[in-house]
């Protein structure tokens, strides 16, 4: 039995694994179908098991098929992104990048990001900062920020956005307030309710006033703030209720300071996006950075680590 598996071959059996049919598998990876074939007979004699079985509508994987299948989209990837890593690491990557956070994405990702910059570019110096969307997208156009990681800029034809998640909004409030027991909170339900919400202008503020103008009532929260740190606490102390994504408040529900519901509600979501201007976009470093980004929020959503259950976007 031959003791190695070929790249090509597993990019292969992904497909055939992912469509359960050869034929529609050839035709999306442009081959012909014997080859696909030939291909898969091949992995199935070097790994020494059967690997599909075949029916009328096309195949099934085999209890092997199932666990090679497991774990071959997760190598691929993990060669794609070391081979990148190896290609960037030997570019000669100097000067300065200032680089703009939501408070939470910055809690998950600066210290992974400017570790990995430390060790493949460490000539490279790294500014961060953390504010809310608002303030992050008026830094950008200003020049003062390279990069920045944000809710749902604007569209701005000075910019180049690339979404990255999506996360649903929280109904969030101390544990044990009457709105928290309703299993499937909506907007509706927040008529009448002490809202504490963000300032006009931020993401989260646009999608709840577009969401009170549907159902034709007036928006009136009774406190309004540009801190997330301080929608939180005071949603902590029984003031009102807030909004949020569930990865902004993940800490505080787990040490009971807050209990979140996610609201049921179509277009209550909201897009974590990376940013730049379309002129830092040519520079070598911003675009080195922007996959570095890229890749570890896909890491820390795929494996758990970002709380909330967020969908990945593929761009």
């Amino acid at each position: 039995m031959n003791q190695s598996i070929d790249c090509e071959v597993l990019r292969v059996f992904c497909k055939v694994a992912e469509l359960e049919n050869f034929s529609r598998a050839a035709v999306q990876l442009e081959m012909a179908q014997p080859v696909v074939t030939r291909k898969m007979k091949r992995l199935e004699e070097d790994l020494g098991v059967e690997l599909f079985v075949r029916t009328n509508r096309g195949c099934q994987l085999t209890q092997p098929g199932k666990l090679l299948a497991a774990k071959a989209s997760g190598i691929l990837i993990e060669l794609a992104q070391l081979r990148e890593e190896v290609m960037h690491s030997a570019e000669d990557v100097t000067g300065s990048l200032a680089i703009g956070m939501t408070h939470t994405a910055g809690s998950l990702l600066a210290a992974q990001v400017v570790s990995t910059i430390a060790s493949h570019w460490p000539r490279l110096h790294v500014s961060l900062t953390q504010d809310v969307s608002r303030v992050l997208v008026a830094q950008l156009l200003n020049n003062e920020l390279s990069l920045a990681v944000l809710f749902d800029p604007p569209t701005d034809s000075r910019l180049v956005a690339v979404p990255l998640l999506m996360e649903r909004l929280c109904l969030v409030g101390k544990p044990g307030s009457p709105l928290l027991d309703i299993e499937h909170p909506t907007i509706a339900d927040l008529v009448g309710a002490p809202l504490i919400l963000p300032t006009r202008g931020q993401a989260v503020r646009q999608l709840v006033e577009e969401a009170f103008a549907e159902i034709d009532t007036p928006l009136q929260p009774i406190y309004e703030t540009n801190s997330t740190v301080l929608l939180n606490s005071l949603a902590a102390q029984g003031l009102g209720y807030t909004l949020l994504t569930y990865g902004t408040v993940a800490p505080d529900v787990a040490a009971g300071r807050v209990a979140a519901r996610p609201l049921d509600q179509p277009g209550m979501s909201i897009c974590l996006t990376l940013a730049t201007t379309r002129e830092h976009h040519r520079l070598k470093t911003v675009r080195f950075v922007s996959e570095l980004i890229q890749r570890e929020i896909r890491r820390l959503a795929q494996g758990g680590f970002w709380q909330g259950s967020p969908t990945v976007v593929r761009s």
